[in-house]
């Protein structure tokens, strides 16, 4: 009686840390997806500000 309530303690607590390990696992992926936006909406910030300042440059230029 005490070795299967024993089991059933440890299952429980297994099927709770498997639980936890892939609600982390879950929470990790969706860190590493919103690194991977931010890092290409600064890239296509970086390049819209790149081009507005050649544009601005380039109308500089070709008015003196």
């Amino acid at each position: 009686m005490l070795l299967t309530k024993q089991r059933e303690v440890a299952e429980t607590i297994f099927d709770r840390n498997k639980r936890r390990e892939a609600e982390i696992n879950d929470a990790l992926k969706q860190d590493q997806a919103r690194h991977e936006a931010k890092i290409k909406n600064m890239q296509r910030l970086r390049e819209l500000r790149l081009a507005r300042d050649a544009k601005v440059k380039n109308g500089k230029n070709g008015t003196q």
